[in-house]
């Protein structure tokens, strides 16, 4: 969570600097110019973005996005968007420890067993609650949206030490191995023709802070709250009890370009 946080202060500071430079752009430039900038932001059909996301539930990188968002109404008081977006993430088990080896500087995750990749598929709606003004600022739009998950569930592979030169990549088993005889973690590859799929659903509230620094660019955060359920419990851990719903709280920072 505190990764989390100097993560979404960061972009937050970034944003802020970025925004000073335009407007002082934007105030030397004659009324004419300015009114041409205007009509050339507003007057567009879609945005096509893509983000790197970290959440709660993953490390500081923990996936990626992309997001498409088709206006509906351009002339609207509040304008309103078709909402789809795609996620490739991460999901880690909250009793997940990293133990390091001093010696050769390898490391594992005590206990873990799987890996539990979301893939979701999302649409829903998206609306424009605080429009800057012409001379900048920022964008608030509300987001509802929701879909399928698929769960892609991977072995987690450590390797195990057997010997002065014998080390090999193994799925953990914890009737087998433990901090005596493993080395370290295994491939992320591994174990990928083993993989097994959990279906599942996804919804979530989110804020969209349209940060643009330049004319026809897209430039902005997504912060919200996402809850899933798979239809089993999704066995990460071997080690700590799994279940079968996570919640998570999230920011993603997505680079695009309007149409």
């Amino acid at each position: 969570m505190k990764k989390l946080l100097n993560t979404l202060l960061f972009f937050i500071l970034a944003s802020l600097s970025f925004h000073t430079i335009e407007a002082q752009r934007r105030n030397t430039s004659t009324k004419t110019t300015q009114t041409r900038e205007v009509v050339d932001e507003e007057n567009y059909h879609s945005i096509l973005s893509f983000g790197l996301t970290t959440n709660t539930n993953s490390g500081l990188l923990g996936g990626l996005m992309a997001r498409k968002e088709i206006v509906i109404d351009n002339n609207a008081l509040h304008r309103q968007f078709h909402y789809f977006n795609l996620e490739i993430v991460n999901v880690n088990h909250p009793k997940e420890n990293t133990i390091s080896f001093l010696g050769n500087g390898s490391s594992y995750v005590d206990g873990k067993q799987n890996y539990l990749f979301a893939i979701r598929p999302q649409y829903g709606r998206e609306i424009n609650l605080f429009h800057k003004s012409s001379d900048g600022g920022v964008n608030i739009n509300g987001i509802i949206a929701g879909g399928p998950t698929i769960g892609v569930v991977k072995p987690y592979y450590v390797q195990v030490f057997y010997g002065r030169g014998n080390i090999r990549d193994e799925a953990y088993d914890p009737a087998k191995h433990n901090y005596n005889n493993i080395y370290g973690s295994g491939g992320f590859f591994e174990g990928l023709g083993n993989a097994n799929l959990v279906p599942g659903v996804n919804l979530k509230a989110a804020l969209n802070f349209e940060l643009d620094a330049f004319r026809q660019s897209n430039i902005s955060l997504e912060i919200g709250f996402l809850a899933e359920a798979y239809t089993k419990k999704v066995n990460i851990m071997a080690t700590a009890e799994n279940k079968s719903v996570f919640t998570s709280g999230y920011l993603t920072i997505f680079f695009g370009g309007k149409r």
